[in-house]
């Protein structure tokens, strides 16, 4: 491998192997159980199982070879979803969504690669597509310049480029299975034959100065009809040496042919970007595709992650200068799947809300949350939409104002409007990942997140072990809101037991308590809204990260698992939740 692909797989991206190949195995394991039964077959070893594809077509896939093939020739590959999730997260806090960004791939026309593209799509919108055999950029400069004058108004490109290679399902490296097919075939197949030529041409005796001196001489034939293959034999050539050289030729091919293809895409934007227009920005994904067997979820190795201006300047290295943050983002990813950045939320609400006839001037914003600093956070960014919150909440962010300040925030409701009631328990994801924890600003050892949270967790832990499941009587008002914490999270005790991560599954529980309670709040109080006002409430968990303490470009996260309108007789007037 390439002394600059190296560095960035081993350094720049160790924090996505870290979470190692028992939790890709966990992981993918329980995806495809959720559409297979497992079956012996010798042929494959004891771990065999039987996978239906969308097809209906069935395969005996050792899944755990499948996945140690995975980890071990491609260190720090994630599935599909996740590379999706991490480039939203990631590029929120630039002004990406998929309202105004432009998706661009230079992937190869193999229909195995389909599900990345389908995958970026659901999330940014309908692909431009540059790539052709092996993907490399064979669009070129008028390629992506015409994509560039594609791009929504204001706003942004992401090009995501790389080659492909097959991992079957007996752990395999360079085939796959196909659909419809008995046995499987080469994969990437323009990629085998570039480096059948390559081997060919090197056993020739060619030395590197020949090479060189061969590759520069238009070997390229004029006619048109196998044009794209010759390109990629004579782009591979130069790695001749390197291919013969490596242990394992098969996994090595794939990382060549990305370093030849980012040097082309690199050209490529160099000259073009000046295209994009405004200040649209263009953001670079560059990695291996990885294909695995139908049933089975695919994989990408990312070796590079770059944002640059539409003067080609580079703006951000993601991959050098994030390297930090990204075991909280890939923790975040893992644990709360669904859970996206602040400023996307809020977009996404205030977009959901004007549907409903909601605006800036006449909504109230109430918020039902922890009363510790890092959720401050959010509580700015919705405020900086729909002004100064009211805020019901208290510790661990249960609505302790209760129907009394619900009624109050409704008579302060401006004329002919209504409110916006956000809710939620809060938890910290720390610079290592860990859930529960957070680094917070001036201190060297991390703490609980939530504090409130944790104590209760820790007092029906305790109740649990003496058998106690009855709610705990408050009568001093010294802590009162902790004692009543401790008394709601009660009835959850059982499934916190249970939980194979109980840090996770707490803000879940608290969640559950929540919603009850405020739901009870707001069916007692909702006669308060005047005229015709309606009630939004948005209830979901917070995720501080070490932004709202001392990491600069983090940002917290919201997962979101209830919005809903109301009337003010209560009744649910539409279920306003996304479907992802």
């Amino acid at each position: 491998m390439s002394s600059n692909s190296s560095v960035v797989s081993t350094a720049a991206l160790s924090v996505f192997s870290a979470s190692a190949a028992a939790l890709l195995l966990l992981r993918s394991s329980e995806r495809s159980k959720s559409h297979s039964t497992s079956k012996d077959s010798g042929s494959v070893g004891t771990a065999a199982t039987e996978i239906s594809s969308v097809s209906g077509d069935h395969h005996y896939v050792d899944v755990e070879a499948t996945l140690k093939s995975i980890h071990e020739a491609f260190p720090g590959a994630v599935p599909n979803n996740e590379l999706v999730a991490l480039l939203r997260n990631t590029l929120a806090a630039s002004g990406y969504d998929g309202n105004t960004t432009l998706v661009a791939t230079a992937l190869c026309c193999d229909e195995l690669n389909r599900p990345l593209v389908d995958d970026l799509e659901r999330e940014f919108g309908q692909t431009f597509t540059m790539g052709g055999l092996a993907g490399f950029a064979f669009g070129g400069v008028t390629s992506f310049g015409a994509m560039a004058h594609h791009i929504p108004d204001g706003g942004n490109c992401l090009l995501v480029y790389g080659p492909h290679v097959g991992v079957d399902s007996e752990g395999n490296v360079g085939t796959v299975n196909r659909r419809g097919r008995k046995h499987g075939g080469a994969c990437c197949g323009s990629a085998s034959a570039a480096a059948g030529y390559v081997h060919q041409e090197y056993c020739k005796q060619i030395t590197d100065d020949s090479v060189n001196t061969f590759n520069s001489v238009n070997t390229i034939s004029n006619d048109p009809l196998d044009a794209q293959q010759q390109f990629v034999n004579n782009l591979l050539l130069p790695y001749g040496k390197r291919l013969e050289e490596a242990e394992d030729k098969k996994a090595e091919l794939p990382k060549a042919l990305f370093d030849a293809q980012n040097e082309l895409v690199q050209r490529i934007v160099a000259k073009g970007a000046s295209n994009v227009g405004g200040r649209g920005k263009i953001a670079m994904v560059g990695g291996v595709q990885i294909n695995t067997p139908p049933g089975m979820q695919d994989y990408f190795l990312p070796l590079r992650f770059e944002l640059r201006n539409n003067k080609g300047a580079l703006v951000e290295d993601f991959m050098a200068h994030r390297s930090a943050i990204l075991p909280t983002v890939e923790s975040i990813t893992q644990h709360f799947p669904r859970a996206m950045p602040n400023n996307a939320l809020v977009s996404r609400v205030q977009a959901k809300l004007a549907e409903c006839g909601y605006n800036e001037k006449s909504t109230l914003l109430a918020t039902s949350l922890c009363c510790d600093e890092v959720n401050k956070p959010l509580i700015d960014d919705f405020s900086a939409v729909y002004g100064n919150n009211f805020s019901m909440g208290g510790l661990a962010g249960f609505a302790f104002g209760g129907v009394t300040s619900f009624g109050a925030m409704a008579h302060h409701i401006p004329d002919d409007g209504s409110c916006l009631i956000v809710f939620g328990p809060h938890v910290g994801v720390d610079s290592k990942g860990n859930v529960g924890t957070i680094d917070r600003i001036g201190r060297k050892k991390i703490g609980a997140c939530c504090g409130s949270a944790a104590a209760a967790s820790g007092f029906v832990h305790e109740q649990y072990c003496k058998k106690v499941t009855d709610a705990v009587s408050v009568s001093d008002p010294q802590d009162a809101q902790q004692q009543f914490v401790n008394s709601l999270l009660l009835p959850q005790a059982e499934r916190l037991e249970q939980a194979k991560n109980r840090n996770v599954e707490l803000p879940f529980a608290l969640f559950d308590a929540q919603q009850d309670l405020l739901r009870k709040i707001v069916a007692k109080g909702c006669g308060e809204v005047a005229g015709d006002g309606k009630i939004a409430l948005l209830g979901g968990i917070q995720i501080n990260t070490p932004s709202s303490s001392c990491k600069e470009g983090m940002y917290d996260y919201f997962l979101p698992l209830s919005f809903e309108l109301r009337n003010n007789k209560g009744e649910l007037i539409e279920d306003l939740l996304w479907e992802e």
